[in-house]
């Protein structure tokens, strides 16, 4: 677009600054209208009815007379000696006012190549309620017009033809520029006069580039370049940033020999300063041979818009053709389907010991690229690890990763084939959780994940996704793929067992560097094998003790159990937390057993009434070498309901939420309510319900005075209480040991609040007696524990 037009949005503001009511002071009445050029022959014949180049004209679209609708004013424009088929014709119509009733409407005509006389181009401005727009033609014109005279006709397009607008007190501006078409390549509109773009040897590759121009409405052109089987061919298409939007979006398609298939296509966004557009493509046998090009401006969808010229910006064209480098690519098979994984083995290991470790290298080098990886692990009696991490490497990138969001994924797999055919191996995968193990409760939108390869069709069999990794970009804790790692449980196995790895990027990006997955096996640790009976994990049975110490149990076998937590990603807090991305694991990654889980039965003492009694807990995790935390730990507690017997069960009600949710305990810092704060409390009452200390070796947390942790009367006649510890804020996958303290003592317990009093837990009244069935009577308590308020 002109230098002028790109000027116009600051001549408004100026003009609109400094005039109102359309154009003229409040005193200085109605314009005096000269209306010049009303015909045709006035335009071939009067000097003031000649658009010169350079050289701005500006009139009024009004009769000089009652009534002053239905103006047209007639230029000529005389076309200069050397006019060609690469001359460039643009006429600027634009109104400087910023309201105007006017719809401005510009035809050019001239002689069509049959030899008569009709309209070369025309454009409106609709603007309706809005500030007018400049109508801006920009107009290829041919060979033979050199000398020729054309017509420029203005007039209003109304909305109702009947009843055209005018305006008498705003002028609209007409300017006209012929230059010369600075796209080099024209003409090459078509398939069949693409511009052939040279590929020449640099280094290791071929390469070949080249500028041109939209430079007129729905100017497209096109580049041919031939392309051998095998070959990977980066394609870049940029319009450099020149401080200004394009009066076009740039979009390309690239097309497979004969302009027969599309391979790919794309559009920057809106309101972009010019963009960038690249793919990466593997060149198939069948698709060898001359390959074409085309870049255009975005014209909506069915190609309904207009993509305007634009005489100012400039694009690039880059191609680069190079050799495939992924070595399982560079095959005959490649691994590109599940059918061709790249396979390896631990046949002759044991987890843990030498050979249990491989890694493999690959590189994402074109799309879609999808890399399969397999290993097989022996037979084994006991359950065992599986441990992968997925690490960017800086080798390769032989051209700059795409312009599009990165979105790396990693997807670990068994195969599922429990049923009789391959409808009911699909429908047992998908819904089976003893055949394709799933818990959705960290990330609900994994379903869809796994349902979609459970029911895929392009796949042999069903997959069965055990993990899963999203690249997470923007997020300052993953970056270098950070959250690209994973422990996976292996159950005992009586046969040999293969577990199938995919790296690929969800969406259209590639970087063609190299990266190293690594996997090993590992054996489970001896606490989680202990706890097996039978082939299943079994909760340890313990006693609760009894103690005077408060609020820490003693620190003693009698008061302690210990474990590891081996795999999983941990527990979340919160969707929150998820959506951010906290923890060892991004947003939108999976594990079909999101966490390791130990289970603790303890056995409740046998008091005499009231039987309250007062709950001490604290646990401690060890630190990693390093001297970091690697997760915390989360207690879902059951409790048995002695009062409310289950004819099902035969003992007790299992008690596993309270009031406010379910029952589980986690470290939190923040001040909170506790089970027995009124609910008219001030929030300067409050108080942590958790004490933390960071010790040199380990992080212990403590339930506070403050939260008066208890057992309930109702849970002491139950019996028993069972505690399931898993992670929760995983950071990191190595292996620590955590030990779990409780204990229960007299309640009730005393608290400090502020200002340095002692305050008591909710204490045990009289609450009368009831007779018996024997003629007596039973004593009956108010108040006390109520911790299931608490959660």
């Amino acid at each position: 677009m002109p230098t002028s037009v790109r000027l116009l949005p600051l001549a408004l503001l100026v003009l609109a600054a400094c005039s109102s009511g359309g154009g003229e002071t409040p005193d200085a009445g109605t314009p005096v209208v000269e209306d010049l050029c009303n015909s045709r022959e006035e335009a071939l014949t009067r000097p003031e009815c000649e658009l010169k180049p350079g050289e701005p004209l500006e009139r009024f679209l009004a009769l000089d007379s009652e009534p002053r609708a239905g103006d047209q004013d007639w230029y000529r424009v005389v076309l200069p000696p050397g006019t060609n088929a690469r001359t460039l014709l643009n006429v600027n119509g634009t109104y400087l006012a910023s309201s105007t009733a006017v719809n401005l409407s510009v035809t050019i005509l001239g002689p069509q190549p049959d030899g008569t006389e009709g309209a070369l181009a025309k454009k409106e401005d609709k603007h309706a309620q809005g500030a007018p727009r400049p109508v801006d033609i920009v107009l290829p014109l041919r060979d033979g017009l050199e000398s020729q005279t054309l017509l420029v006709l203005v007039q209003d397009a109304p909305d109702v033809p009947s009843r055209p607008n005018f305006d008498a007190r705003n002028k609209y501006r007409l300017t006209v520029r012929i230059d010369q078409n600075p796209d080099a390549q024209e003409p090459n509109d078509t398939p069949q006069t693409a511009t052939p773009l040279a590929l020449t040897q640099a280094g290791e590759m071929l390469m070949g580039a080249s500028t041109g121009y939209l430079a007129t409405d729905n100017d497209v052109d096109h580049y041919a370049f031939d392309l051998e089987a095998g070959k990977v061919a980066y394609v870049r298409v940029v319009a450099p940033n020149l401080d200004f939007v394009p009066n076009w979006r740039l979009s390309y398609e690239l097309w497979r020999p004969r302009f027969m298939e599309k391979e790919d296509e794309g559009v920057v966004l809106p309101q972009v300063r010019g963009g960038e557009l690249a793919t990466a493509r593997k060149v198939q046998v069948e698709h060898a041979g001359r390959w074409t090009l085309v870049v255009k401006g975005y014209r909506g969808t069915n190609d309904r818009d207009t993509a305007q010229g634009d005489l100012a910006q400039p694009y690039e064209v880059e191609v680069r053709v190079l050799e495939e480098e992924d070595a399982q690519d560079r095959t005959t098979t490649g691994n590109d389907k599940v059918q061709v994984a790249t396979a390896r083995n631990f046949d002759s290991a044991t987890p843990g010991g030498a050979g249990s470790a491989v890694s493999f290298t690959g590189r994402l080098g074109y799309i879609p690229d999808r890399d399969w990886y397999s290993v097989r692990l022996p037979a084994f009696s006991t359950p065992t690890l599986l441990r992968y991490r997925l690490v960017p490497l800086d080798t390769g990138g032989r051209f700059p990763e795409l312009p599009v969001t990165a979105s790396r994924v990693v997807h670990v797999f068994t195969q599922s084939s429990t049923g009789a055919n391959l409808s009911e191996w699909r429908e047992n995968c998908a819904t089976n959780a003893a055949v394709c193990p799933r818990d959705f409760s960290e990330n609900p939108d994994a379903r869809a994940l796994v349902d979609g390869f459970c029911r895929r069709t392009d796949l042999p069999v069903p997959m069965c996704v055990h993990s899963s990794r999203e690249e997470a970009v923007g997020n300052s804790r993953f970056t270098g793929l950070r959250n690209f790692r994973g422990v996976v449980p292996v159950p005992a196995h009586a046969a040999a067992l293969t577990y199938y790895f995919l790296v690929q990027d969800n969406g259209s990006w590639v970087d063609d560097k190299d990266y190293r997955l690594e996997v090993s096996w590992d054996a489970e640790d001896a606490d989680e094998l202990s706890r097996y009976v039978n082939g299943a994990e079994a909760p340890v049975a313990r006693t609760l003790a009894s103690t005077t110490a408060f609020p820490s149990p003693p620190d003693t076998a009698e008061f302690s159990v210990t474990g590891q937590l081996s795999h999983g990603h941990g527990r979340l807090r919160s969707g929150t937390d998820r959506v951010n991305g906290l923890g060892v694991r991004g947003p939108l990654d999976y594990d079909a057993v999101p966490s390791d889980m130990d289970s603790y039965v303890f056995d409740l003492p046998s008091v005499p009434p009231p039987e309250d009694r007062t709950w001490l807990l604290q646990w401690e995790v060890a630190k990693l070498a390093d001297g970091g935390t690697p997760h915390g730990l989360a207690l879902d507690l059951t409790f048995c309901d002695g009062d409310a017997t289950d004819a099902g069960v035969g003992t007790c009600t299992p008690v596993r939420t309270g009031n406010r949710g379910p029952l589980t305990l986690g470290y939190r810092s923040d001040a909170l309510r506790a089970w027995h704060t009124p609910s008219n409390a001030g929030t300067s009452s409050l108080q942590p319900l958790y004490q933390l200390e960071d010790r040199p070796n380990s992080t212990v947390v403590t339930l506070a005075p403050y939260a008066c942790g208890c057992l309930e009367r109702r849970f002491i006649r139950g019996g028993t209480l069972r505690v399931d510890v898993t992670a929760s804020e995983r950071l990191d996958y190595e292996r620590v040991d955590y030990t779990l303290r409780t204990g229960h003592g007299d309640y009730p317990q005393s608290y400090p609040v502020d200002g340095g009093t002692t305050v008591s837990c909710p204490v045990v009244t009289d609450g009368g007696t009831t007779p018996d069935a024997d003629g007596g009577v039973i004593q009956n308590y108010a108040g006390g524990c109520n911790f299931t308020y608490q959660p």
